[in-house]
């Protein structure tokens, strides 16, 4: 017999975030996660890094409301990325190849005709968009459902659905309590001895720059 799901909605953007990064391996066809919230204050945040099969960098921009005027910070991230990616390629060295125009998973639950538009014409980044629902299944476990949102196309097929279940992955999972850091880090001793990777190759300038 099916379980019993009914439809519920996520309170916070942290919760969001956590349910997404236990999907991404699914998501990226075996991919993994890199990181969560990079950015800075000015342009705003990529909710989750990844990486995919090639080994090429996704950068995961979650808009947790769907409200259209969100995107601008999409617009502003790619522009930071850009900015960036010179010390961004250091700091993932070995792990992602990050190409000049940024491949970035856009995750929210709905989208206008009009907007969908808009997004997958955006020439800065190669934007894939995924839809989400979030459901309780009868034994109270939380679950997502990610779908594919294709351009309008009469033959067009509908892609399969990918279901994220709350349960933790078999690696420990980060702690997504909050969808972006609360404050810039302006103690870079501190940064290069919190930070889990190794950074000796990024001078403090280029992390100063990385950050403002």
């Amino acid at each position: 017999m099916s379980r019993l799901l009914k439809p519920f909605c996520i309170d916070e953007p942290g919760e969001l975030v956590e349910l997404i990064s236990g999907a991404v391996f699914d998501i990226l066809d075996g991919g993994v996660l890199l990181d969560g919230a990079i950015g800075n204050e000015e342009f705003g945040y990529f909710d989750l890094v990844g990486v995919n099969g090639y080994g090429e960098g996704v950068f995961f921009f979650i808009n947790f409301s769907g409200c259209e005027a969100e995107y601008l910070r999409l617009l502003k991230c790619m522009r930071w990325y850009r900015e960036n990616r010179y010390v961004l390629q250091k700091l993932y060295a070995g792990r992602a190849a990050l190409s000049p125009v940024p491949l970035v998973f856009v995750v929210a639950p709905f989208y206008s005709d009009s907007m969908r538009k808009v997004l997958l014409d955006i020439r800065e980044g190669r934007i894939t968009l995924m839809k989400y629902v979030a459901f309780l299944c009868s034994d109270e476990k939380k679950s997502l459902f990610l779908e594919k949102v294709q351009a309008p196309s009469p033959c067009a097929g509908k892609a399969d659905p990918i279901r994220v279940s709350e349960t933790p992955p078999s690696r420990p999972a980060p702690d997504w309590s909050k969808a972006r850091p609360p404050e810039r880090i302006e103690d870079l001793r501190k940064l290069r001895s919190e930070i889990q990777t190794d950074i000796t190759n990024i001078s403090d300038e280029e992390l100063f720059d990385l950050l403002k």
